[in-house]
């Protein structure tokens, strides 16, 4: 595995990790990530998840039944 290819895997879990777990908008996950622009991110991740950060979030919270 390549280190770009390992950091982006350990990225996106710290995403997937943030994202249900906390208030803040997903710019300030994604700032909080390296991203300067919040396009990025979710250009990013939805490449790897097929969704939006808002989107994975909000299905996490439903299915946690929050």
């Amino acid at each position: 595995m390549s280190a770009k290819k390992y950091i982006d895997e350990r990225v996106l879990l710290e995403a997937e990790r943030l994202l249900p777990h906390t208030d803040r908008a997903a710019k300030d996950v994604a700032a909080e990530l390296g991203f300067a622009d919040p396009s990025d991110f979710t250009k990013f991740f939805r490449l790897r998840t097929g969704t939006t950060p808002g989107e994975f979030r909000a299905r996490a919270l439903r299915a946690d039944g929050t």
